[in-house]
């Protein structure tokens, strides 16, 4: 099939992306061989392990642009994972500069990019099904915990879908624009959930101007795509109708898509974490962190209660020991 026909973005040329892709492995490979062949100061290590990493990422997103088919990008994403977790590994505070740096090479996600890429390579892990990579990821989140952890509403619900683990989080985001919608769509009844998302997406790229990469389609040299991975990760965790936004320019409908085919289940036939108000998948005893001694039985297809509380979001999983409970207790 022609190019035109594969890539998932009318931006991307079959030319810019050969271009685009031979710059983005140049970069890795260069600044890999430096690290070896050279001596270098911290700092100077610290920069070119964050290159590795972030141009890795783009390479990968830029493959996704192009139409590149999604056990191609589960390969990559491992090496993309290696490639963060060498840079995190380091020993240099990004603190240490008065002002601190204001890339998002921090992974402190008060900033705006950092908070995105850190969504992304969550969202990556979630839909490529990756899912054992999260805590690794998870592990440089709560590097800075004091700066990152508890205080963000839409990230906290995230994370607790992707690890059952709650921080409690006062009703705020770091970055209401775009994230309102996204976040709402978190609390809110499941009926409203589809249009806020819609809302999302549609608003998305415009507040991502702030960001390096937004406006780079009119540059040619490195532009990667425009996705809002975001959207796609919080659509799959409480399993969002996407039928209403799943044609917009900047949703990631093939990883969802391939995602949802793949992900009835785990490898060992346990049931997925099921947010409140969904149906069961799975007749058994379910539990949730929101609540103590939560433990209920379940018919599949029976909605999965609201636990009032100050948890956060409801999210039933499946209780691993599904024998009854002994009457005499």
């Amino acid at each position: 099939m022609a190019f035109k026909d594969v890539r998932r973005q009318k931006f991307l040329s079959e030319k810019d992306y050969l271009t685009n892709y031979d710059w983005f492995e140049d970069s890795v490979r260069r600044a890999r061989k430096i690290l070896v062949d050279e001596e270098l100061i911290p700092e100077a290590k610290d920069s070119f392990r964050w290159r590795i990493a972030s141009d890795n990422l783009s390479l990968l997103i830029l493959q996704y642009t192009a139409g590149k088919s999604i056990s191609e990008l589960r390969a990559h994403l491992t090496k993309v994972i290696e490639d963060f977790d060498t840079f995190v590994a380091n020993e240099i505070s990004p603190r240490k500069d008065d002002p601190p740096r204001n890339e998002a090479d921090t992974l402190e996600i008060t900033q705006l990019e950092a908070y995105v890429y850190v969504f992304w390579l969550l969202a990556l892990c979630k839909l490529l099904r990756h899912e054992a990579l999260i805590p690794k990821v998870m592990s440089w989140v709560d590097k800075t915990y004091d700066f990152n952890r508890g205080r963000d509403i839409l990230f906290e619900n995230v994370v607790q879908a992707l690890t059952g683990k709650h921080v409690e989080a006062e009703k705020v985001l770091l970055h209401p624009l775009p994230y309102r919608p996204l976040g709402r769509a978190t609390v809110y009844a499941p009926e409203e959930r589809p249009a806020l998302v819609k809302e999302f997406v549609e608003t998305w790229y415009k507040h991502m101007k702030p960001c390096y990469w937004h406006g780079t389609h009119t540059e040619g040299t490195s532009y990667f795509g425009y996705w809002a991975f975001e959207a796609a990760l919080v659509t799959v965790l409480w399993d969002i109708d996407d039928s209403s936004y799943r044609d917009n320019l900047v949703y990631p409908r093939d990883l969802v898509d391939w995602y949802r085919s793949h992900a009835s289940s785990t490898s060992d036939g346990t049931p997925p974490r099921t947010p409140a108000g969904e149906p069961c998948p799975k007749e058994g005893w379910w539990f949730t962190p929101a609540a103590t001694d939560s433990r209920q039985f379940f018919k599949q297809g029976e909605i999965m209660p609201e636990v009032k509380s100050d948890y956060g979001s409801t999210f039933w999983q499946w209780d691993k020991d599904q024998a009854k409970p002994d009457p005499k207790l």
